[in-house]
């Protein structure tokens, strides 16, 4: 956990400088504007020893959903109805992306029937697979497979 930390610091400082950056020269963004004082919130938690645990249970938040969003102070458990319709709406969303990413069709390739599946276990997945021909040659059929471990959406 103590990694984690180190790690979330880092980003966390990252993103208050991004933010002072940012709020000079976008000035329009004043729903913006609660957010350095969340990050220096987390990092005083973080240099307390109080980073990680849920503010209602005081359980450990998800470590994934920590890395995802390094201002979380709530388990999923105990987020409001809103945040979780919130939370819904945006796997919908990423599901209808990372579907619409995929290939819709099957092609014939110099008389092969090439054929894949994809079956993500949940809505959205750090999966991606795909078949790209770039001409007529069959060294021009590229079949791309790609994964993300250990960034999840939470």
């Amino acid at each position: 956990m103590e990694i984690m930390r180190a790690d979330i610091r880092s980003e966390l400082l990252a993103r208050r400088q991004k933010l002072e950056k940012f709020s000079t020269t976008h000035h329009e963004a004043s729903h913006l504007a609660h957010l350095p004082d969340e990050v220096e919130d987390a990092l005083k938690r973080i240099d307390s020893g109080s980073y990680g645990p849920c503010e209602i249970c005081h359980d450990p938040i998800e470590k994934d959903r920590l890395a995802a969003d390094p201002l979380l102070r709530y388990c999923l458990d105990h987020l409001t109805r809103r945040q979780r319709d919130a939370l819904q709406q945006d796997l919908e969303l990423a599901s209808r992306v990372q579907m619409a990413l995929l290939s819709q069709r099957s092609p014939s390739f110099h008389g092969w029937d090439v054929a894949y599946s994809h079956l993500p276990l949940g809505p959205v997945s750090g999966d991606y697979c795909n078949l790209v021909m770039q001409g007529e040659h069959p060294r021009d059929l590229h079949f791309l497979l790609g994964d993300v471990a250990g960034k999840g959406l939470f």
